[in-house]
């Protein structure tokens, strides 16, 4: 079978359902072998993850654009544990939690950005940009149209654009790399696209180790202590903003879209909202233990719609046998995310949007994140803004379609829940939202908390340094 280019995650199920959970396809040379089921990616990818940790040669994306630099893609071995050690020191499950400040900070903005505006993309996009690029750099990004997010946007643009399998003739001939750049018109765009990223991520390496507050550069700098290169630790941060910042839109996306579609999976979230938190105070992390539906409905979000639909592919590293199947050394292995997330074993009617299977049983498996060793590293920051927006936009909003006038009547604008985009990151395509606050009172206290809240990233930053320490010293 020849790998399909238009939504290959719905064609790699359908091809599921024919010829079992494991099925090979062959790329020239490449073997490709596809994983559909819950149960073949948790056998392979994380009970053997000794030998399934590593990555494919991605020659257009890992060494035409990164120059070997970008940890996503970076093969399993001593280098990328060293990258890994790096990036976890600013990412583990428990240094996540010093960040709530921050994240109360942007999520306050974002709800109240919408309450003057339906332009929720937008404000999705500046609240996961300015939370990385805070704590990456140092520096709260206010505007949608601030030049260093710009600058970023374009830079996550042309990576996706270097990942999309199958795109670029080098990745199916990895041997035709050795042609000079004059025959290699691939090399030639890379290079324009690495000195534009590795400009930008050296600028923002180098103000955020002169700025006066801690922040992730000076973190991994100090861990470093002098075995990589600046270059190297710019890209480690870089590459942590871009895996990040169009994901956490996405996802966000993905809840609006589930928020208009299921309006009484929205109605149980008021409800449990309304009981816990009350009408006079938005939603914090102190609230975490106590709402176990706001929970359920993030993780039904990541479920329902993954982002990364087609999964990022994994390699062997050494000749294996599975069901019967003889899997080669250097294969590439890919877990189709969609698949398994709409797997029937595991989910009862898995197209459905339906946050209380998670309450019936809160052990359900979850793909978003990836599989064993290369599971990603951003994972807790990510589930703790998607609790702390998800919970802060219900509290306030009731988030409905919007209506347009034709032949005299009005048409509810209906977003369909199948449009989706291609590429390596899956978002729905462009839709309309009405954002309306549930009550004056509660603009009013939206309003009130915005006007007091502090906003100085330097002091946060610092505040993030000490409880950091804090919870060094109690090891």
């Amino acid at each position: 079978m020849l790998a399909p280019t238009t939504y290959p995650w719905r064609v790699y199920q359908q091809w599921g359902k024919k010829y079992g959970p494991i099925f090979t396809l062959q790329m020239a040379q490449n073997t490709i072998i596809i994983l559909g089921s819950h149960q073949t990616a948790d056998d392979l990818l994380n009970k053997r993850s000794n030998i399934y940790s590593s990555r494919p040669r991605m020659v257009m994306a890992g060494e035409c654009l990164g120059h070997g630099m970008l940890t996503l893609i970076m093969p399993y071995g001593p280098r990328w544990r060293a990258h890994q050690r790096l990036q976890m020191s600013c990412l583990s499950k428990r240094i996540s939690t010093t960040y709530y400040e921050l994240q109360e900070v942007e999520s306050k903005h974002l709800v109240f950005q919408l309450l003057s505006t339906n332009e929720f993309t937008d404000c999705f996009r500046r609240y996961a940009a300015s939370l990385v690029f805070s704590l990456a750099y140092g520096k709260r990004l206010t505007d949608i149209h601030e030049p260093d997010l710009k600058e970023l946007d374009t830079i996550v643009e042309n990576t996706l654009t270097t990942l999309i399998p199958g795109a670029w003739v080098v990745d199916i001939l990895p041997f035709l790399n050795i042609l000079p750049k004059w025959l290699a018109p691939w090399k030639r765009y890379a290079d324009r696209l690495h000195n534009f990223e590795s400009a930008i991520y050296l600028k923002n390496f180098a103000n955020a180790m002169a700025s006066s507050s801690w922040n992730w550069c000076k973190q991994v700098e100090s861990m470093a202590d002098g075995a990589m290169s600046h270059e190297e630790l710019a890209y480690d941060i870089g590459i942590l903003y871009e895996v990040s910042s169009d994901t956490t839109t996405i996802a966000f996306e993905v809840f609006t879209l589930a928020a208009l579609l299921y309006p009484n999976a929205v109605q149980k979230a008021q409800a449990e909202l309304d009981r816990v938190v009350g009408p006079d105070r938005l939603p914090n992390f102190g609230d975490k233990n106590n709402l176990p539906y706001i929970h359920a409905f993030a993780n039904e979000v990541l479920r329902w719609r993954p982002v990364a639909a087609g999964g990022v592919p994994h390699a062997v590293t050494e000749d294996d046998e599975y069901m019967g199947y003889y899997i080669p050394k250097g294969a590439t292995v890919i877990a189709n995310h969609w698949a398994i997330s709409h797997d029937k074993s595991v989910y009862d009617s898995p197209e459905r949007f339906n946050p209380d299977r998670w309450i019936e049983n809160p052990e359900l498996p979850l793909v978003t994140f990836g599989h064993g060793r290369r599971t990603c590293f951003g994972q807790h920051v990510a589930r703790n803004s998607m609790f702390i927006i998800i919970a802060r936009l219900l509290w306030t909003f009731d988030i409905d379609c919007l209506f347009e006038e034709k032949n005299g009547q009005k048409i509810r604008l209906t977003p369909d829940p199948m449009a989706m985009t291609q590429g390596f990151n899956s978002k729905p395509m462009p839709f309309k939202a009405n954002f309306k606050p549930r009550s004056l009172h509660v603009e009013d206290v939206v309003r009130r908390e915005w006007d007091v809240e502090e906003r100085d990233v330097n002091m946060i930053l610092n505040r993030v340094e000490k409880a950091q320490a804090a919870q060094k010293s109690k090891i």
